[in-house]
């Protein structure tokens, strides 16, 4: 082997050990420097420079020691050999620079220039000031040497693109209002920190967690349905509760879809604490249908107070007695009072108001007094004492009751034929304190337990057994004229205070109401 071909390869064997420090690099300048001092020291370039282009210009990255101080600035991108070399991404060798005009040379003691590409980055030139310095051999081992120089920046680009991708997807997940995860066949496999706010569990107890442990053991067999009929769709997007490290329910809005992870498939998910939303429709919905029963409520309650005035008005025409004035004006109060009630629920969305102790045989009076009782006897207990309570809706429950009372149990005797049958004939309505009206010797079981409360029953022909589940609905009615709505809202004013009530039989058969406040 001639010596020029052993000295051929020594420099490309000392080139590549070069490449092998360059991948050690984690800055592009020291990649740079590195080029540079191996063009000098293993290819034996006297004057040579790398040249990276920023905003339209080449810039002198990094030069070798011989350079002369007043070397070289930056150049126009397009301007000389140094830019024709970058536009064209061509290698040129220039014997003498004094006779090319295009390589426009900066120092004039340069008589020959070697000038390679650096992909789209910039330029390596070495010069000489010897004419005809550079050969065929010279250029392809500068190209050899440049090729590892670009491979290398290339590669500390695309680690520095992904390092800002991935540091920018890291502060928009972490950032994230919705809890974002990434699980594989069953386990977590990433979360961010709102999937730990959100689940209680913290995100080391998260990572390797079976996702079942955190869907609602009844939401579990829908999901899975919903993903097998989902995997052709890229992003599968519904509702589901989650179970929370302290037992606590939960509504999220989730989203879905299949992506690559580590090398393996794996679902991206996105959820939403929708939990106070769907509260709030819950309750826009409760409200709603409680306006749409305001018409009919209104209607009924205001009926009974509306006749009295009317008839004590009719009266007050005939007698002229001062007593039917004050009856119709109470009556006409007590329509004031309801409808106050009535938009006051209406506004505010809720059942009672602020409560307060309440005299019960007070407000059992006064509902008396609003009431067409017709010819219906009152039984009221001697101390009924207090109960915590909205007065005024309070009122409204006993209005109701002895409604109820007077237009079912009109008599409990069959009328001869031809007889006319008066509203509240023969019937008595009885008021007491729940464990203190019977003997707990001789009362049936419904009677016997002592609890806190108060009844209404009345000596009328009762309610059939088959009927007692059903009174309390809306709408529900035994009577052609009647509106089933009495019961309704006698049952809506207990559930509000947070009572309960029942329907059973009074000892003479009558209907009685048990409401127990405890």
């Amino acid at each position: 082997m001639s010596e020029q071909l052993r000295e051929e390869k020594r420099k490309i064997e000392e080139l590549h050990e070069i490449a092998s420090e360059m991948e050690a690099c984690h800055t592009k300048d020291e990649v740079y420097r590195l080029g540079v001092d191996a063009a000098e020291g293993i290819l034996e370039f006297d004057i040579c420079g790398i040249d990276v282009e920023e905003d339209g210009y080449l810039v002198p990255k990094a030069t070798s020691t011989e350079m002369p101080n007043d070397g070289y600035d930056a150049l126009e991108a397009d301007k000389g050999l140094a830019g024709r070399t970058f536009q064209k991404g061509e290698s040129f060798v220039i014997p003498d620079v004094r006779t090319m005009s295009e390589a426009e040379p900066v120092n004039m003691e340069y008589r020959s220039i070697l000038s390679v590409p650096l992909s789209d980055y910039g330029v390596f030139q070495a010069g000489s000031r010897e004419p005809q310095a550079f050969d065929e051999d010279d250029l392809e081992l500068a190209e050899l040497l440049m090729s590892h120089v670009t491979e290398v920046i290339s590669r500390i680009d695309s680690q520095s693109a992904l390092r800002e991708s991935e540091e920018k997807y890291r502060t928009l997940v972490e950032g994230s209002h919705d809890a974002i995860f990434i699980h594989g066949d069953e386990e977590f496999l990433f979360v961010n920190d709102r999937v730990a706010e959100l689940t209680g569990y913290s995100r080391e107890e998260l990572l390797g967690m079976s996702v079942w442990d955190v869907v609602h053991e009844d939401d579990r067999e829908r999901v899975e349905r919903i993903a097998r009929s989902k995997e052709t769709e890229d992003t599968p997007h519904y509702e589901l509760r989650i179970r929370t490290r302290d037992g606590e329910v939960r509504y999220v809005e989730l989203s879905v879809q299949v992506i690559s992870y580590d090398g393996e498939d794996a679902h991206l998910g996105s959820a939403r604490d929708v939990t106070e939303r769907r509260k709030r429709k819950q309750k826009v919905e409760r409200q709603n249908e409680r306006l749409k029963e305001f018409a009919s409520v209104v209607s009924h309650d205001l009926r009974n107070p509306l006749n009295v005035a009317q008839g004590h008005l009719e009266l007050a025409h005939e007698t002229g007695e001062d007593r039917h004035f004050e009856k119709t004006g109470a009556a006409l109060d007590r329509m004031e009072s309801l409808i106050d009630d009535l938009l006051k629920l209406a506004r505010q969305g809720q059942d009672v108001s602020d409560t307060e102790p309440v005299n019960l045989r007070n407000v059992v009076r006064r509902a008396w007094s609003t009431v067409s009782t017709g010819q219906a006897t009152l039984d009221v207990g001697d101390d009924l004492g207090e109960v915590e309570a909205d007065d005024g809706r309070l009122q409204e429950l006993f209005e109701n009751l002895f409604r109820n009372a007077v237009e079912h149990g009109s008599t409990s005797s069959s009328p001869e034929d031809g007889d006319t049958v008066e509203p509240g004939e023969n019937v008595t309505i009885r008021v007491g304190t729940l464990g203190d009206d019977v003997d707990a010797s001789d009362a049936p079981p419904t009677h016997r337990a002592n609890r806190d409360g108060f009844y209404v029953e009345d000596d009328g022909p009762g309610i059939p057994e088959a009927e007692r589940d059903k009174i309390f609905e809306h709408g529900h009615t035994t009577t052609e004229d009647g509106s089933g709505l009495g019961l309704s809202i006698v049952s809506s004013i207990v559930d509000a205070h947070g009572w309960t009530i029942s329907a059973t039989e009074s000892e003479s058969g009558g209907a009685r109401f048990e409401i127990s406040t405890a």
